[in-house]
């Protein structure tokens, strides 16, 4: 990567450090602080671009995490960072050309969350050949190397989700009841580990989950539909997980649907202002959610620390919060500056 600097460009001359100072002094110039200190790069001197890889903007989850990373760029003192989002529109050929796009350009760095991890080493290995380093916020990769993993903890978060679920079964009478679920990818690292969260807090209570259906285009329709075919092929379940919130709304209304509002408690994973509402209502029964705002804020801490020549941590765990009917007054301020942001920040796009 060429990184340098209109200082650099003033010293290619063969001039001598003494030389240069004598020619400025006689004719009157200031000289700049770089020039009378050689080899000093500062960093507003130059804007650096940061592509970010995202599955789908049309998932509000990738949108608050851009959001989170825009607003550390914009946070960074002393340095001027853009930062161009790519949407993958959950296609791993189209997140390999916006991949080849960003490497053309030359940014200095790529922050990706992968359609999936399967597709993440074909991104990393062509950045790798252009020495651009990749730091991966949420979902991970199959192998292939990399500067950092920024991830929720998956599987604690939806352990959690699913102790909630049991105990309020149990309240109902439904103790040991089947458990219906819709997960995201489970070629993802992240959706493997939320089944295996949420798999072993049901077992534990002596349920079973009995059926589950993939997210493949991860809306709410798609949910609503998927969840009203779950419903009607296991009519003794009395619980449902979902994975994601879009998941989670169109799930409740599958329920509804079904006018089964009354035999099945709804616990989720994600969360937008609309399931914090739904939790008010009582209609959600609890939601680890994740915080996507703070995984975009420390993916960008990361790489800029990276581009300054810092040691950087190889993984950085961002633990969810656990959102119940009992709680979720306490948590809400938090909510709203980690999970979902109250004021997006202007996107560009590609």
């Amino acid at each position: 990567m060429n990184r340098s600097t209109p200082t650099t460009a003033l010293l290619s001359a063969p001039l001598t450090r003494r030389d240069a100072l004598k020619r400025a002094a006689a004719a009157g110039l200031v000289v700049p602080a770089a020039l009378a200190v050689p080899n000093v790069v500062r960093a507003q001197d130059k804007t650096y671009q940061i592509a970010y890889l995202t599955p789908g903007l049309n998932v509000p989850f990738w949108k608050y995490l851009s959001d989170g990373i825009k607003q550390q760029a914009a946070n960074t003192s002393g340095a001027t960072i853009e930062v161009t989002d790519y949407d993958s529109r959950n296609s791993a050929e189209t997140q390999l050309q916006n991949a080849q796009d960003a490497i053309t350009r030359k940014v200095d760095a790529i922050i990706i969350s992968p359609t999936d991890s399967a597709t993440c080493p074909a991104v990393l290995e062509i950045a790798g050949e252009a020495s651009i380093p990749v730091i991966i916020a949420d979902i991970g990769t199959d192998s292939g190397d990399y500067v950092s993993f920024v991830i929720s903890t998956n599987e604690d978060g939806a352990y959690q989700a699913g102790q909630v679920l049991m105990k309020e079964m149990e309240a109902k009478g439904w103790k040991g009841a089947d458990v219906l679920m819709i997960t995201i990818s489970q070629a993802r690292q992240n959706g493997k580990n939320r089944t295996k969260g949420i798999t072993r807090a049901v077992e534990e209570a002596g349920s079973k989950i009995v059926q589950f259906l993939q997210s493949e285009d991860y809306t709410r329709a798609e949910a609503q539909a998927q969840a009203l075919d779950l419903i009607t092929a296991n009519p003794d379940a009395h619980g449902f997980f979902t994975q994601h919130d879009e998941a989670t709304l169109g799930t409740l209304a599958g329920i509804q649907d079904s006018g089964k509002e009354n035999d099945i408690i709804l616990v989720g994973f994600d969360g937008s202002p609309e399931s914090v509402e739904l939790i008010k209502e009582g209609k959600l029964r609890g939601a680890s959610m994740q915080q996507p705002v703070l995984m975009g804020r420390n993916s960008m801490d990361v790489a800029w620390r990276h581009l300054q020549g810092e040691e950087v941590e190889k993984e950085t765990s961002v633990p969810t919060i656990l959102v119940t009917p009992d709680n979720v007054a306490s948590v809400e301020a938090q909510l709203a500056d980690t999970v979902f942001p109250v004021e997006a920040t202007p996107v560009a796009s590609s």
